[in-house]
């Protein structure tokens, strides 16, 4: 593919022509007209919707209205843009999650509860990586690789730790700590994300606005007590 840096020289004919555009490129300012936020948060959209294999950098930019070459020149290939896309949402999401386990002054059994309410808020709020998790988690690619390793790994390994320090104190159930991702993520996450089903179901409602918390509290309650029966 020819770079899109290469610029057109002014013909013989043209003597007064102003400073040559590059090729491919839009005119005036068009590397600064889309944010690269913008870029990143359709980016991500699109292939948490259509999957890796079904979005093109072509069809992105025609959503974006910018040129092809643009998001070459600005974010390199489709898996660069891939990479930079799920990293920036990741930041930005992330955060609240992985914060509870630095919740100062608290023992484990406050510190998971805690844990898992957040996560549930989290599930609740961000079906597009609920999407790409789904999406990319039945595959082996370097896709996958990405996310587990960089991502889920890291928060299996603090949640590991977590849990063995409880069922140190207390009986809990034996349940995996990946089994218990899935279920907070694919479980919780889905519940939420499948609005037009449930409006199909005739039970819209119990995720609308005004019932969304009432209901994160109730899966959040209802999976620790499943970790935690009663001492009893």
């Amino acid at each position: 593919m020819e770079s899109a840096l290469t610029a057109r020289h002014a013909t013989p004919e043209a003597p007064h022509a102003t400073t040559p555009r590059r090729r491919g490129r839009p005119a005036g300012n068009g590397a600064q007209a889309v944010s690269e936020e913008r870029v990143l948060d359709a980016a991500f959209r699109a292939f948490a919707e259509r999957g890796y294999e079904g979005t093109t950098l072509r069809e992105l930019a025609k959503e974006l209205g910018v040129s092809h070459n643009l998001l070459n020149v600005r974010f390199g290939t489709k898996e660069d843009l891939w990479r930079r896309a799920v990293d920036a949402r990741v930041a930005r999401i992330g955060p609240p999650v992985f914060a509870a386990f630095e919740a100062p002054g608290l023992e484990a059994e406050a510190r998971l509860r805690e844990l898992v309410l957040r996560f549930c808020r989290w599930a609740a709020a961000n079906g597009e990586f609920v999407a790409m998790t789904y999406v990319e988690g039945r595959r082996a690619t370097w896709r996958n690789d990405h996310i587990v390793d960089a991502y889920l790994r890291p928060f299996k390994e603090r949640l590991d730790g977590l849990l063995a320090a409880l069922a140190a104190k207390r009986p809990i159930h034996p349940i995996s700590t990946s089994a218990l991702m899935a279920l907070l993520v694919q479980g919780v996450g889905f519940y939420f994300a499948s609005s037009p089903m449930l409006e199909r179901l005739g039970v819209g409602e119990e995720i609308a606005p005004d019932h969304a918390e009432r209901q994160i509290e109730m899966c959040a309650d209802f999976l620790l007590k499943a970790l935690m029966p009663d001492a009893a």
